[in-house]
């Protein structure tokens, strides 16, 4: 099955696949079901100085101490197989230490790299050690972040831990002045949670908060348009009911 994947807008004319998959649309794509994801954006168009005076005072303070400890952030492309790797190494270490990591879409990101609309950045301490990585989404006029990994160590002391904390602010307010640099007007966080359940993800909630922005509401959603994208969207959902249900799947044991 052929499928595409869209940011932030409907393609002006349909492309030759099944399945088009439509992400961070500003509004419900008609006629399909639509999962909503509200977001966090930062206007890049501002002044440097406002921009940072949007920033809460502790995170200001968090960034100078952190350039004080010489941490630098640089983007990595291109990327090379020994990036790539190391990225990877740094996603399933993440994979291992939290249950709701998630899909990194390594098939996506191919995609993504083939329409020059990836970027990877990193923050390394002073010694050169890699602390955090971002993968962004991007367009010429907004970026959408698609993965952040931190080499946060539950094994290692606080000092440890909080040096990459550190690194991670500096890291999103280096990239939004570079990106602002490169004329991108937008930077979008992702997503973040507006729950009150998950203290894990209302501390990041919290994080994403500290640098200013405003609140957006974005939806996500899949579109068949051909038969056989219909029958196959079909199939994975009754798939899907089925799972939920507790009767058997596909490919599982009788």
């Amino acid at each position: 099955m052929r499928t595409e994947v869209a940011y932030f807008a409907v393609p002006a004319s349909p492309p030759h696949v099944d399945v088009l998959k439509l992400c961070d649309l500003p509004a419900p794509y008609p006629n399909v079901a639509n999962e909503y994801r509200p977001t966090i954006l930062i206007d890049l168009t501002q002044p440097e100085d406002a921009l940072l005076a949007a920033v809460n005072a502790h995170t200001r303070k968090v960034l100078r101490q952190a350039v004080r400890e010489g941490v630098t952030v640089a983007s990595v492309l291109p990327l090379n197989q020994a990036i790539w790797d190391h990225f990877l190494e740094s996603y399933w270490k993440l994979w291992r230490r939290k249950a709701n990591a998630g899909a990194l879409g390594i098939g996506q990101i191919r995609d993504l790299i083939a329409q020059h609309r990836f970027e990877l950045t990193v923050s390394r301490s002073a010694e050169g050690h890699i602390l955090s990585w971002h993968a962004y989404v991007r367009t010429p006029e907004r970026v959408r972040l698609h993965t952040t990994i931190s080499d946060m160590d539950p094994t290692r002391d606080s000092k440890w831990n909080n040096m990459v904390g550190r690194a991670h602010r500096l890291h999103h307010w280096q990239d939004m002045l570079r990106f602002k640099a490169d004329g991108v007007k937008i930077y979008d966080f992702g997503g973040v949670y507006r729950g009150t359940e998950d203290r894990e993800q209302i501390n990041i909630a919290h994080f994403k908060q500290s640098f200013g922005g405003y609140f957006a509401d974005t939806y996500d959603a899949v579109v068949p348009l051909t038969l056989k994208g219909r029958l196959a969207l079909t199939l994975i959902a009754h798939v899907g009911a089925d799972f939920r249900s507790g009767g058997k799947t596909a490919g599982a044991p009788a």
